[in-house]
């Protein structure tokens, strides 16, 4: 690797990090603290990337900051779990003290003509159903598919490796109100559960009857809220809606209804799925 094109990565980082998926400095150096390796490699299959170059570094950084951003969010919630079981279960539902969510950040607006450059027409036509069906499904799974799975999509797709990679980045632009809400309600419920094992170990080693009693109390109201909170989450409908895909793609919404349901059918009919391994 070039500690030239390191540096420049770096300076560029720093002078936009929410370009580059982070949400102030700091987190830019955890990223280089924690992945200084995984980073490096990134700049070494850039090199090969002459065309997309600046591109393939733009998004595989925005995948270096998802993992900077889970291993800050499970530092914050350990720090805290403590806290919060002195509190009352009302304090829970606030934000984590230092939470690495930014409660007010501006959402970015991103022109989709700009970004992905060509219509998505122009790689449809030649897509066969099987293969249509499989690009509805990485877009439906835009937030959980990783970068190594993103380029096997790509060759079995035969649609360029950067502009699958644009197309993932603007539904998950497209959905990132609702991925913050997820976020803060998964928080709710990992310190509640949190809370409650420290109720309830409360409870057992307390030698006083009225203070049982009294966490016991607390523990129960500890344990509905989360249970609602568990029902609330269960009915939440996926991130990236079927509009949305349709929308990005250019095509009727029904096409893509009809795709992801004669996919689920197949899956479901229990069928070895060979036209999907021969896609590669």
């Amino acid at each position: 690797m070039d500690s030239k094109n390191y540096l420049n990565l770096v300076r560029q980082m720093y002078a936009h990090p929410k370009l580059y998926g982070f949400f102030n400095e700091d987190e830019i150096s955890d990223a280089l603290h924690h992945f200084r390796g995984r980073i490096e490699g990134i700049i070494d299959r850039a090199e090969k990337e002459s065309r997309t170059r600046e591109a393939y570094l733009l998004s595989s950084m925005r995948f270096v900051a998802k993992s900077v951003h889970r291993q800050n969010f499970s530092m914050n919630l350990c720090e805290n779990a403590y806290v919060y079981s002195h509190f009352s279960e009302d304090t829970v539902f606030g934000p984590p003290a230092d939470a690495f969510i930014e409660e007010n950040r501006r959402e970015e607006s991103i022109d989709a003509q700009g970004v992905i450059g060509l219509s998505p027409q122009i790689f449809l036509r030649k897509l066969t159903p099987e293969r249509k069906r499989l690009l509805y499904l990485v877009m439906k799974c835009s937030w959980d598919i990783d970068e190594e799975l993103l380029k096997k999509c790509s060759f079995a797709l035969g649609v360029p490796e950067q502009y699958l990679f644009n197309l993932v980045e603007l539904a998950k632009r497209k959905t990132e109100g609702s991925r913050k809400q997820i976020y803060e309600l998964n928080a709710k419920l990992n310190t509640l559960w949190i809370r409650l094992r420290v109720l309830e170990l409360r409870q057992e080693t307390s030698l006083i009857k009225s203070e049982k009693d009294c966490i016991a109390c607390s523990a129960n109201r500890c344990r509905q809220r989360y249970i609602r909170l568990l029902e609330k989450r269960k009915r939440r409908k996926s991130l990236v809606s079927n509009e949305c895909i349709s929308e990005l793609l250019g095509i009727p919404k029904g096409s893509v209804d009809s795709g992801l349901f004669y996919l689920r059918k197949k899956i479901g009919s229990g069928q070895t799925l060979a036209d999907y391994r021969k896609l590669g």
